[in-house]
Parts: C-alpha cells; structure tokens; sequence
C-alpha cells in the first residue's frame, strides 16, 4: 500500500455514509413510485444493487480505517462537527432496512435490527456527549439533526416486526428533539456568523425531520392523515419551498462532500408526497410526485458526477481544516 493510499485511507471521512443515506433515499422512492405512480420495477431493483453495493464498500473502507487507524476513528467521533455525521452510519442500517422491505423482506429484519440498535447507542452517546463537551454557538448545524432526530426513521419498518410501544419510544424521541434542536439551529442561524460554505448544503436536512415524521406517523397510524400529519408534511413543504427560494445561495458553492446533503432530505419530501398521493389521487399530487422524484434523481445524478470527478482529481480522503 502506497503512502498516498494510506493518507487516503486514514483520511477517508465518516460523512460518506451520506451517500448511502441519499442512495438509500432516492431507491425507496423509486420503490414508492413503483407501487403507487406506475414506474417500471426495474429502476427500482438497479437502485437497490447499486445502494446495497456502495454501502458494503463504504463500509468496508470505514471498518479498514477503524483498524488501521483507531485514533482517527476517535477523533471523527469527538469532532463537534464530524460526530453528527457518525450515526448516519445506523441510519444506512434503517434506510437499507426500508429499501429491502419489498424486495426481501428477511433481509430487512435483519437490517432493522442492526440499525435500530445502533442508533439508540448512537443517540445516547451523542446525548452524553453533547451534555458533557463544551462546545460553541459556531458549532452548531443542521447536521446536529442526524444522530437524534433520526430515531423517527425506526416505526418505518417496526411497526411490523415490534410491540406499538418500542415504535412510538423512538418516534417520540425524534420528534420532541426536533423542536429542540430546530429551536438551537435557527438561533445559531439568526443571532451568530454564517455557516461555513462547506456546511451549507446542510440547510436542506432541515427538510428531512417533518418530512420523515410524516413517513413515520403514516406507518404508526397505518395511513392516517390528520392534522398530526398535515401538519409535518406542510412544515417539510415550506423548508423545501424556502431553499428552492435561496438555490441561487447554493448554485455558487463549490464541491464539498457535505452536498449530499441535498439527496436524502429531497428524498424524503418526495416519498412524503407520493404517500400523499396514495391517499388523496388527484392531479395535484401527482404533478407534484412526479416534479420532486424527477427532482431528486437530477440532483443525486448531479452529485454522483460530482464525487466521482472530485475523487479522480483527488479531492476527496484527503487531510482537510476544523
């Protein structure tokens, strides 16, 4: 192994699992749009082949820099900014989980198991830590939204396989900790200095709590919408509307791992809407599925280029500032 490999590796980032996180997004939309909107099977079934394999090489190459070099794994975990990305590794867990749920339904048990686990251990930690470090008001970003926010993802799939009880624990969790968090977030955003370019791409996970607990309550209440839901799905609405409006901000950032940060959360809204879809069937949510799943798998292909030419020009897994 080279030097240049070996930086690579030492250097490879915790935030790739968001790639699995976009993926992941973008296959269960296709799933959705299969069962509800008509879309050939196969865009789906490519999806989950290329989602499933990405996620076991990016997993691999994480478990390889786990061992050949702990003290950098550590030092992801105990960034203030990096450790939030760290439970997106239990999040491709739940989102392959949902992916499979169709398609193999075995395999997605086991999927939800792992993830779901992991993510409560990922949120305690993440608690512990945050109750315990000391941080600043600049370090705060949506990103923060992952490790705890993201416990809403779990009824997706546990509503069949767990007690009601265990569902609504971790849906609870999310959702409470979403106004929590979204309250600190839109202080920070408001009352102190700007993100750094680089974390911008990070706004549109604001879209994914509502968006997700929209998914989540449908599944818990077995397809109820009630102004619970209406409720989430129109605040996921409106952020998406929001940076629709400030894409100029967007369109001007350089390339930064941190822009697949767009993929999952537009993933989410869409998925949200062809569930709305599936419920309502009119014109307007029809257009609407269709102009978001077109949407979100232009800006998937976008960013996929996008990696793809910032890892041949070396770009990526490289040593990079706090």
């Amino acid at each position: 192994m080279t030097a240049l490999q070996k930086r690579s590796l030492a250097c490879f980032p915790v935030q790739f699992f968001a790639v699995i996180m976009g993926i992941s997004g973008l296959t269960i939309a296709f799933a959705k749009a299969y069962h509800v909107l008509d879309y050939a099977y196969g865009w789906y079934v490519m999806l989950l082949l290329a989602d499933t394999l990405l996620f076991f090489l990016i997993i691999t190459l994480y478990i390889l820099k786990w061992i050949k070099y702990p003290q950098k794994v550590k030092d992801e975990f105990k960034h203030p900014v990096k450790s939030a990305f760290a439970a997106a590794i239990s999040i491709s867990f739940l989102l392959l989980s949902i992916a499979y749920y169709d398609y193999a339904p075995t395999v997605s048990v086991t999927f939800w198991f792992v993830g779901a686990i992991l993510h409560l251990l990922f949120t305690l930690v993440t608690m512990h830590y945050w109750i315990n470090g000391d941080f600043k008001v600049a370090h705060i970003n949506p990103a923060w939204f992952i490790p705890i926010v993201g416990n809403v993802l779990v009824p997706v799939v546990g509503v069949d396989i767990v007690p009601l009880f265990v569902n609504i624990f971790f849906f609870s969790i999310g959702l409470f900790f979403w106004v929590v968090l979204f309250t600190i977030v839109i202080y920070r955003m408001i009352f102190h200095q700007p993100l750094a370019k680089r974390l911008l791409p990070t706004f549109f996970i604001l879209i994914a709590p509502p968006a997700v607990g929209f998914i989540s309550y449908f599944r818990i209440t077995f397809g109820s919408i009630d102004m619970m839901s209406l409720f989430l799905y129109t605040i996921a609405l409106f952020t998406l509307i929001l940076l629709l409006f400030m894409a100029n901000t967007f369109s001007r950032l350089a390339f930064f791992i941190s822009w697949w940060a767009y993929t999952f959360p537009l993933a989410a809204i869409t998925i949200a809407t062809i569930l709305m879809h599936m419920t309502y069937h009119n014109s307007l949510t029809y257009m609407v599925s269709t102009l978001l799943i077109l949407l979100t798998a232009l800006v998937v292909l976008i960013v996929v280029y996008k990696t793809v030419q910032a890892i041949n020009q070396q770009k990526i897994c490289i040593p990079e500032e706090d």
